[in-house]
């Protein structure tokens, strides 16, 4: 799969927490306790140096009061995005406080002309679908994001592992764990998004539209469609995950960093000069976002354009 494991990814794509953590997890957002978690099965020998990324500052996770002889550190890494939608009963109570009212007109004078000139339906499927749709719509999802992998000429982490995803998601959105929301022109899709959840948590994982239909300000329609569905369903949080874009920071109206934990032995040497060799380099690829160098003025993501699309010649994705 396109992440190796990490604390966030590790709690809505596999449902695991690390045993370097203690259940419960509790929401600085809402300060809520969340359910406990199964723990990942690990050795039972504890290594002398051991890194887990991505654990994000609105979570409160403590460290497992029985793991002896092994310090930490904490490392600040990227940005995080949400939408936090306490208190709000629907999008446009959302909206409101993020928009101007012209803006908000705007948008809403996009959408009547996007389902006046067209047959639109949206539909987020969450709990059921039948697998010969599912298979259609992964077929349709994967071919979006290679036309806007083609389009953006940027690296897109998910094409090579879109097989694991199609196995993952089927049973996860039959548990409501996972939805593919669509926006359908009779019955193409034309925006698809892949989301997962955590109590009332949804993590913005990938999501596509074709481009042909920006005009109708497809970004803006297909976020305020999932918000209103959000609502009705008592999601109280839409993360948009690490990374900052425009459309990111013009729809959250929350930041939160994501921090790294190194772990340690103290008594070790070897584990120390990894620790902070660690430390170091973490911190200079921070130092060098900050200052708009990486991930602005180079960008890995366009370097990486040309060696993917090689790899993309031919590739058949349910064959991989």
């Amino acid at each position: 799969m396109a992440h190796a494991p990490s604390f966030i990814f590790d709690i809505f794509l596999r449902r695991e927490l690390h045993p370097y953590f203690s259940n419960p997890i509790r929401s600085l957002l809402a300060d809520k306790t969340f359910a406990p978690l199964p723990l990942t099965a690990i050795s039972d020998e504890t290594p002398g140096f051991l890194m887990i990324p991505n654990i994000p500052s609105y979570l409160d996770a403590t460290i497992n009061p029985n793991l002896v002889n092994v310090k930490h550190k904490e490392v600040r890494q990227y940005e995080g995005f949400l939408c936090n939608l306490g208190g709000c009963q629907t999008a446009m109570d959302y909206m409101s406080t993020k928009f101007s009212k012209k803006a908000i007109k705007n948008i809403k004078a996009k959408k009547r002309q996007l389902e006046t000139q067209h047959n639109i339906t949206y539909k987020n499927h969450y709990g059921e679908i039948a697998k010969d749709h599912y298979d259609f719509l992964f077929d349709k999802f994967f071919d979006l994001l290679k036309k806007r992998f083609d389009e953006k000429r940027m690296q897109n982490r998910y094409l090579l592992g879109w097989k694991k995803y199609h196995e993952l998601a089927y049973p996860m959105i039959l548990k409501k764990e996972a939805s593919l929301f669509v926006i359908y022109n009779n019955d193409e899709p034309i925006a698809m998004a892949l989301d997962f959840y955590w109590e009332d948590i949804c993590f913005g994982y990938i999501q596509v539209f074709d481009f042909e239909y920006q005009k109708y300000y497809m970004g803006d329609v297909f976020m305020m469609e999932r918000l209103e569905w959000l609502l009705a369903h008592s999601f109280k949080v839409f993360d948009f995950l690490m990374g900052e874009t425009y459309y990111k920071v013009k729809w959250s109206n929350t930041r939160y960093l994501y921090h790294h934990y190194l772990f340690y032995k103290p008594n070790s040497l070897k584990a120390k000069l990894k620790m902070n060799l660690s430390k170091t380099t973490l911190q200079l690829k921070q130092y060098l976002r900050d200052i708009g160098i990486l991930g602005k003025v180079i960008r890995m993501d366009r370097f990486r354009y040309r060696g993917m699309s090689k790899k993309l010649e031919g590739f058949d994705w349910k064959k991989a």
